[in-house]
């Protein structure tokens, strides 16, 4: 029978928690809870509302970034929340010198603008007003300006003479018949810019029912080169041999044409 007792000693032994210490613990964990909650709330709920923290414009240099802000809807009261990033890519794209836009919103309170500018592949003269002005147009025969001093920074552009164009403006797309003779310059100023370079002058000459060809005006030659719209490295470096060869042979060649795909040359009437 005395097995069925629990002594004093064995129930003293069970493990209890002390009223204090626990009020103390509830009391810790409650004040944690309310830090974290407190942070959460600033977090997900307030400074995605508050000004952008940073505001970082990538990809072009020398750019009126207040203007890029101000076309994109960024202004100093915008924040996370209320940026539209498509909206501000859209508008973005409607800068001529621009090519392509990518607005990123960092969370909570930050924004990168990615931006690529267009590179011009040719300067041309262009009727505008009805005055002459240079424009510069890039490979995908989209003027990106028109008349503004120093637009060159430097560069080193063939000349396009012979285009025809009336009322042009920044971030006008030329007629689609240009778009290979554009996009193979594009290429060159790339590649093989000082190939490029040994022409001074590629004129656009229309024929009355078949598109185009060109003449090329080597620089520091006295001889014209007519060739197709198909404008290539090939091309170039051919126009070059075969003017070492042919100024070895004659000194009074006037023209040499390339269209049929051998050459043939004229020579300057001597009288």
């Amino acid at each position: 029978m005395s097995s069925d007792y629990l002594y004093g000693d064995e129930v003293g032994s069970r493990p209890r928690y002390h009223s204090t210490e626990y009020k103390k613990l509830k009391f810790i964990l409650a004040v944690i809870t309310i830090i974290l909650g407190v942070e959460l709330v600033w977090l997900f709920g307030v400074s995605p509302c508050m000004p952008l923290s940073k505001i970082t414009i990538l990809g072009i240099q020398g750019i009126d970034e207040e203007a890029v802000l101000a076309l994109a809807g960024i202004g100093k009261h915008s924040s996370y929340m209320t940026i539209n990033a498509k909206s501000a890519e859209e508008a973005l794209l409607a800068l001529p010198m621009i090519r392509s836009a990518r607005v990123v919103k960092r969370f909570p309170n930050r924004v990168e603008l990615h931006l690529e500018s267009r590179r011009a592949a040719a300067m041309a003269f262009v009727t505008h007003g009805g005055k002459i002005f240079p424009a510069l147009i890039d490979g995908e025969g989209i003027i990106i300006n028109v008349g503004k001093e120093g637009f060159l920074n430097g560069e080193t552009l063939p000349v396009i003479s012979g285009l025809v164009l009336e009322g042009v403006y920044p971030g006008m797309k030329l007629p689609r018949m240009y778009n290979t003779l554009f996009a193979r310059l594009d290429n060159l100023t790339r590649t093989v810019p000082e190939l490029l370079a040994t022409v001074s002058e590629i004129r656009i000459n229309h024929r009355n029912y078949d598109g185009y060809d060109l003449t090329l005006y080597p620089a520091h030659k006295g001889v014209r080169v007519r060739v197709s719209q198909d404008i290539t490295e090939e091309t170039l470096r051919y126009m070059l041999l075969m003017l070492d060869v042919l100024s070895e042979k004659s000194g009074n060649i006037r023209e040499i044409d390339f269209r049929t795909g051998t050459a043939s040359y004229k020579e300057a009437y001597s009288g």
